[in-house]
Formats: structure tokens, sequence, C-alpha cells
């Protein structure tokens, strides 16, 4: 395994791929877990190149309240001792200096309901550094193929949109969100929780779940399926709601009955620490989940 933390070492690299095998990536912008080594697994078994890359960040540029607390916190040492019993080819963890070196002043800025809702709502400027830094990794290393988890909805879908809007050459693969055996969904941000915190936690799916099953026999209003979810969170005292959605999957505009091709998205705070999941009624009838 090579590490590379050096920004013109990594593009030379990469250009030396152009007429190799196939490159699956990795990005990784929380601390590594079950949920990433799942898709590094698919990654192997589908392309002949494998690049993980490990974004550091600034906990100054986020408040300590937000949503994005733990994705930026990381034992690096760990993460690669983690990652040298794989068979990742590159782990790439670019200098910050490197990748926003000073005078720098270009963003990719998402426009559009994907960019004012949910997540995006509470901290809008995340939206901007999150888009800014993944088109930056994904013409730095330029793959074939990008892997993301379900999971992380907004950010798949803010994803496809710029591969879209600005001809990156690069195929997705989105797979389903890993859980614990209680349903809470693999993240990062559970280390922070307590055990008891852990148990509690897992409400978040049970009322995913219930909401499918009401969407199953036949209710279609999103303000019934909502209502719903609310009191089944509210049954908790240490489970606070932040906002729950049925929405389209890729605009994330609420839709006022739910359909195929529907997103049902949540996010709580337990013990201080927001957690986020989702399941999607896909357009085919299935579930995702």
């Amino acid at each position: 395994m090579r590490i590379i933390d050096n920004l013109s070492e990594m593009t030379e690299t990469a250009r030396g791929w152009l007429a190799g095998g196939s490159v699956g990536f990795v990005p990784i912008m929380s601390t590594l877990h079950d949920g990433h080594s799942t898709l590094i697994r698919a990654a192997l078994e589908e392309c002949e190149i494998i690049v993980v890359s490990i974004l550091e960040c600034s906990l100054k540029k986020f408040d300590e309240n937000s949503c994005f607390r733990s994705d930026f916190l990381r034992d690096l040492k760990n993460d690669l001792r983690r990652l040298s019993h794989t068979d990742v080819d590159v782990v790439f963890v670019p200098r910050q200096e490197d990748l926003y070196a000073p005078g720098f002043a270009t963003y990719v800025t998402p426009i559009g309901p994907i960019a004012e809702r949910l997540e995006a709502r509470r901290r809008p400027d995340s939206v901007r550094r999150f888009a800014t830094a993944i088109t930056k990794l994904l013409q730095i290393i330029r793959p074939d193929v990008a892997y993301f988890g379900q999971k992380d909805a907004q950010q798949v879908a803010i994803v496809k949109q710029l591969v879209r809007d600005l001809n990156i050459d690069v195929s997705l693969r989105v797979l389903p969100t890993l859980r614990e055996s209680s349903g809470l969904a693999i993240s990062g941000r559970n280390s922070w929780l307590s055990a008891q915190e852990r148990k509690e936690a897992a409400l978040i799916y049970q009322a995913l779940l219930a909401a499918r099953d009401l969407i199953e026999h036949g209710e279609r209003r999103a303000s019934v399926i909502k209502k719903m979810i609310m009191e089944l969170i509210a049954s908790s005292p240490h489970v606070d709601l932040e906002y729950v959605a049925v929405c389209h999957p890729q605009t994330f505009i609420e839709r006022q009955e739910a359909e195929p091709d529907t997103l049902l998205a949540i996010a709580v705070r337990v013990g201080g620490i927001c957690l986020i999941d989702n399941i999607l009624w896909m357009s085919d009838g299935q579930w995702r989940i």
C-alpha cells in the first residue's frame, strides 16, 4: 500500500493509470469504519486499482454543535493501519496547503433545492465545501468508478449532480447502508454515543421501517407518514427529532404523497450527537433499506 500526501505525486501517479486497468475510488471524510470497508471490498471486486482518499479538515471550520462534527475527527494512524490489511493500492492524504493553496478562491457551489434542504438548510456552507472537495479529488485521481454509501443520500445526490453538470467522466456506485445488528446505520458518529444512547438510537431505523410498513399498507399521504415517525421518535425522551422528510431522492423537494422513487429521510440528536438515516422506495417498487 502506497501512501501519498503530495498533490503533484498523486497527479503523476493518476496519469500513469490512463493506460492501465480500471481505477476504483473510495473517498473517506470521516473516521474509517465498517461502512467504508464495505465500499472498499466492492471496489476490490470490480476494479483493478483501488484508491482511498482521507481528507484532513480543520475542526475550527465547524461549530461544536454541527451534525458534521465527528465527520472530521479522525485517527489517521489507526485508519492507515486498518487499510494496510486490505489490498488497497494507494491512500491519498492530501495536505491542506496543497489542496487549498494560499489565495484559493474557486469553489463548486451547487444551487437549487438540493442545496437548500435537510442538511444543507442547517449548514449551507457545508454543501459548497463538500462539492468543492469531491470535485477536486475526482479531477486529481481520475477514477473510473467512485463508491458511496446510501446513508449519506444528500451527498450522493450532490455528487450525481456535479458529475452530470460538469461532465466528469466517472461512474458512481451507491451501496446500501450498512447497519449494526440493532438497525442503527454505521457511522463514525456512533463512537460518540454511550451504550445506552446507542440503544436509544436504534429507534431511528425502527421509525423508518414503520413508515415503510405504513406505505406498504396503502397510506401515501406524506403528512400522515411524517406524523407517525414524529410520534415514534417522541416516545423516547432521549431522542430529539431534527427533521423528517418524504421527498424526491435527487432534488429533495418534499412530496405531498409518497410514490415509487421517494426518499424517507430523518435526522435526530441523541446525547447531543446528530445522526442521519434514510430508506429509499425505488422506482421499481422495491425498497433500499
